[in-house]
């Protein structure tokens, strides 16, 4: 089987990076949620969207190394690995900030990667040349059409349940809040490997 994977809360866990950053900056007061969605918001309302756009190209850069991975995201990839399984990374990330300083994201998330044992290491299960990232979305769903995906594991349901997402690919998405349209849904890493043999086992 083909497995692709999204990358940024997916596989990476922001949670919390937003707000430590956005206080830290002074952008931010210490009693917004801790959420990404409470922080946005608070931008929003604010009526200051720029200020937002620079603190995710500061998060997604300079200071991605704040992210942890998912609780049993490694351990589940090396797993799948083990049986057979085909692992690729399928991402839409911009290149650079549309403002503040011009950090590489695509370097930046390619470090992270191999520093949290993903790849470049005796065990890491996914080769460097099956992790890519997009600038359009439509091009990384092309992507995951044409790796001929079995699965694909994804946050957003946006992408997922895309008109031009491949009929073909069976999708799982990672996420605390189901979407009924989608029948795999999850937001434990530890029951991705089980959900998939199971589909797996029951479609043979």
């Amino acid at each position: 089987m083909i497995i692709g994977i999204d990358f940024d809360n997916t596989i990476a866990d922001y949670t919390g990076v937003f707000h430590r950053v956005g206080v830290k900056l002074g952008w931010l007061p210490k009693e917004v949620g801790q959420t990404k969605e409470d922080v946005k918001a608070y931008f929003i309302n604010a009526g200051n969207e720029p200020k937002w756009t620079e603190l995710q190209g500061i998060v997604y850069g300079k200071e991605i190394n704040q992210a942890k991975p998912y609780l049993g995201c490694l351990e589940a990839i090396k797993s799948l690995k083990k049986e057979g399984h085909s692992i690729f990374i399928v991402s839409h990330k911009t290149k650079y900030p549309i403002i503040g300083d011009k950090t590489n994201f695509h370097i930046a998330a390619t470090n992270w990667l191999k520093s949290h044992g993903f790849t470049n290491c005796t065990d890491g299960p996914i080769a460097s040349e099956n992790i890519s990232f997009h600038e359009k979305q439509e091009i990384k769903i092309n992507r995951i059409s044409t790796l001929q995906c079995d699965f694909f594991i994804d946050d957003l349901s946006s992408v997922l349940n895309s008109a031009l997402f491949p009929l073909p690919t069976e999708k799982i998405l990672f996420n605390q809040k189901p979407h009924p349209s989608i029948e795999l849904n999850t937001s434990d890493w530890k029951k991705v490997h089980p959900m998939i043999n199971s589909f797996i086992n029951r479609r043979s």
